[in-house]
């Protein structure tokens, strides 16, 4: 925990502004406030077809992205507006976000592909494993066409890196993920996986089949954290330095719009804090450990209460 300390407290140290980063939170502020007042994300754009969503999500999240990037560049003189490489690659991002998350003719797609008894279970898998093939993949692509010389890999690489202090703070979250399963909210949140004919299909135990949409769980969350943490920050900062940690966790709250409050508010916190570990190791993989173990310590305590209430 003490050297996660230190990765944040030396990012603040070399990147805090007292008036970037107030117009930051007052904006993010403003903006949750707005979106839960008028329900806009869940109402306006979610409701949109999908040929129109895309262009609605890609200019929602520029808001969330140029606005403190501008702030920045206003405040602090610098000259990330006149450099066409940071035009190029955060462009490319939103785009690939807005993709992501409006999926055009997705279901289109499974209808054609599933069958009626695996309709909706291949439908939950497919959209956990979209991140890998709409955001991982071309990104990827890029890395070796345009940043191969830099050798991070977006944060991919594990050399030298020291797993211990995200184990331990499972570990500390493990009592807390415990009580909270008790709770009636909990419960109808999680598990995530829900029963289906689909084992009955494929002639398996239904473990098998909710093993492998754990596992798919998982490599989305693997997915966000490289968007987010690997290219936003780690890909972003020889263009705007530090700064790409605060942008990022302004579209980060953005992605939160759908959830409650609550959560959209902590994700600002958590975005800052994962992508300051992020920008100071070069690696993603701190923030892997702990989106998806918190996300199957989740899993694994719903299914322990789900056992108890049946047996």
């Amino acid at each position: 925990m003490r050297k996660i300390w230190t990765y944040l407290t030396g990012h603040l140290k070399e990147d805090f502004n007292a008036t970037v980063y107030t117009l930051t939170f007052l904006f993010l502020t403003v903006s949750v406030y707005l979106n839960y007042r008028f329900d806009f994300e869940d109402s306006h754009l979610d409701t949109r077809p999908e040929q129109q969503r895309i262009i609605f999500y890609f200019f929602w999240h520029c808001i969330a992205y140029y606005v403190p990037v501008a702030l920045y560049v206003g405040i602090r003189k610098a000259h990330v507006f006149q450099s066409r490489d940071f035009w190029f690659r955060s462009l490319l991002a939103l785009s690939l976000l807005s993709l992501y998350r409006s999926l055009p003719y997705f279901d289109i797609l499974i209808n054609q592909l599933a069958s009626n008894a695996t309709l909706y279970y291949m439908y939950k898998v497919a959209k956990n494993m979209a991140g890998v093939f709409i955001l991982i993949f071309p990104l990827l692509i890029f890395y070796w066409k345009s940043d191969h010389a830099q050798g991070h890999r977006y944060g991919l690489n594990a050399n030298q890196f020291d797993f211990k202090p995200y184990f331990v703070m499972l570990m500390l979250m493990l009592p807390l993920i415990g009580a909270a399963s008790f709770l009636p909210d909990f419960q109808q949140q999680y598990p995530r996986y829900e029963s289906t004919p689909t084992h009955h299909y494929f002639g398996v135990d239904e473990w098998v089949v909710a093993g492998i949409y754990e596992l798919t769980y998982g490599i989305n969350f693997v997915s966000i954290e490289f968007f987010y943490r690997g290219f936003l920050v780690i890909g972003m900062m020889h263009v705007l330095g530090r700064n790409s940690v605060l942008s990022m966790a302004s579209l980060y709250c953005f992605l939160h719009f759908g959830k409650p409050m609550g959560e959209a508010l902590s994700s600002i916190f958590g975005g800052f804090i994962l992508g300051a570990i992020a920008y100071q190791t070069r690696s993603i993989w701190g923030g892997v450990i702990v989106h998806v173990g918190i996300a199957w310590l989740m899993e694994g305590a719903a299914y322990l209460q789900v056992l108890f209430r049946t047996s």
